[in-house]
């Protein structure tokens, strides 16, 4: 691979040209050559017990236990995509320290639309989830940049061989351990070139084994970020109740077996007529026709049919109480998943707490956005913002956008983000409607009450009248029941 040359081009972002076709094909790994495969273990309840009584000694194994449950156990792992999908990264693109009177309009313009030029090749919306996702399993993220002109690539790096050191502009940075290509040689060229030029430092003096990467291009996210010495997954307490749910599972599949199981006794009669070998004969011909669910013994007591049924009394679905320990246990209501009970109200409050949780996270994430973008020439009098929008508010968080606009508040871009278009999609979207295809003059309003000045009789006769059917959350219980009776309300 050849040298990189850092240099900033017309948008002023990092360019690498000779590299250009590298970069934008990241090569993860070379199958052709892949000396190393990932290693599972099946850990026992006691393992994970273990693990967290002393969680900086054994970080490498819970994230390694985390990772398997995760791949292993569906209810973990959409637990996880749950927390993962409370946030769809709407962001917008503002001003930064300026003073509005005195500014060069053109200057800002300019420069807001690399800004947005920027965002745009960092994918947000494919590339974050993935960020938090690790963050909310694993507690941590560490990732490095790969930057072109017109495509910037988030790469993760092997967590076993990160740790954080220093913080910078509210930002944690990574320091690496480079010992990791003295067995991962092979890897090497897939790193960016600060990567080559720091394992040459650690060649010729093996003290320099944990080097920092250079930032804004390099960083790491972390969950539970008032913990900065190990890394601790945000939800391992809940590790045991996930065993517990497989637990529960296996004992009602062997009780169920069990249920299905009868066995037949055939008595041989004990007098001096009795003939032990018709017996046999007539007790072989039995077992021969019965299924493999029956068994069939001979014996000299009187014909009884045992069977394996299950008692009516005290008998609980110890499974499903199991999920619901679980789901308390991580914090969140199991009626997020399986909802038979909960009212919308009792959800929808549930969600915002959780969303909180998530959102943290995503300020993080929006400190590194900041740190990167505020590093360049174009973009140190801008910030990006990322909203907390979610698919379940996004109805609630658009109306207060919108209701913000119709006052004169300058809440237009926010109000696009949150219904998922971003602002350089606003831009161009207007432009193509408007000025390439004039779809504003094609298309007019059909005449309905709204657009005519008053109603006629026919649609006042018609007219059946009341309030809007309000939202489900702003329903009472007793409301939603009302609702889901099809009374009149």
């Amino acid at each position: 691979m050849g040298k990189q040359t850092k240099k900033t081009n017309v948008d002023g972002m990092i360019g690498i040209s000779q590299r250009f076709a590298v970069l934008n094909r990241l090569i993860t790994r070379d199958l052709n050559n892949n000396t190393s495969a990932p290693t599972f273990s099946l850990y026992s309840k006691d393992n994970i017990t273990e693990y967290l009584t002393n969680p900086y000694t054994y970080e490498k194994q819970l994230r390694k236990a985390v990772t398997y449950i995760y791949g292993a156990s569906s209810h973990f792992r959409r637990l996880i995509q749950y927390f993962t999908g409370l946030s769809d990264f709407a962001y917008v693109v503002s001003p930064y320290r300026i003073d509005p009177k005195s500014v060069n309009v053109k200057s800002v313009n300019r420069n807001y639309r690399k800004v947005l030029n920027a965002m745009s090749a960092m994918n947000v919306r494919s590339q974050f989830p993935k960020i938090l996702t690790v963050c909310l399993r694993e507690d941590t993220f560490y990732g490095t940049l790969w930057v072109t002109n017109d495509n910037i690539t988030i790469q993760q790096l092997p967590s076993d061989y990160c740790g954080i050191s220093t913080i910078e502009g509210n930002v944690l940075n990574v320091t690496f351990d480079f010992s990791y290509f003295d067995a991962h040689s092979q890897y090497l060229e897939y790193y960016p070139t600060e990567f080559q030029q720091k394992y040459k430092v650690y060649q010729s003096n093996r003290r320099a084994r944990w080097q920092e990467l250079d930032s804004p291009t390099s960083f790491a996210i972390k969950c539970n970020n008032d913990i900065l010495d190990y890394s601790i997954p945000p939800f391992a307490g809940i590790l045991r109740e996930v065993y517990d749910v497989e637990d529960y599972k296996q004992l009602k599949l062997t009780k169920t077996t069990l249920e299905n199981y009868a066995m037949l006794v055939m008595t041989l009669g004990i007098s001096e007529d009795g003939d032990l070998d018709k017996a046999k004969e007539f007790w072989r011909n039995l077992d021969s026709v019965l299924p493999e669910e029956i068994g069939s013994v001979l014996s000299p007591m009187p014909i009884s049919k045992i069977s394996f049924e299950k008692s009516n009394t005290g008998d609980t679905d110890t499974i499903s109480e199991a999920e619901q320990n679980m789901f308390t246990a991580a914090g969140v209501s199991s009626l997020l998943f399986n909802n038979d009970k909960a009212s919308a109200n009792a959800l929808l409050l549930s969600i915002k707490a959780d969303q909180a949780i998530t959102f943290g996270i995503v300020k993080s994430i929006e400190d590194m956005v900041n740190r990167f973008i505020q590093s360049q020439s174009y973009g140190k009098n801008f910030k990006v913002t990322f909203l907390d929008c979610s698919p379940f508010n996004r109805k609630e968080l658009g109306d207060m956008y919108l209701k913000a606009c119709q006052f004169g508040l300058p809440f237009i871009s926010m109000y696009a983000a949150s219904q998922g278009m971003s602002q350089s999609e606003v831009d161009c979207m207007s432009f193509l409607e408007n000025e390439v295809l004039g779809l504003a003059s094609m298309f007019k309003p059909l005449q309905s009450s709204s657009t005519l000045s008053g109603s006629s009789d026919s649609n006042a006769a018609t007219d059946e009248g009341g309030a809007p059917q309000k939202d489900t959350g702003d329903l009472t219980d007793s409301g939603e029941q009302t609702r889901e009776d099809g009374d009149d309300w």
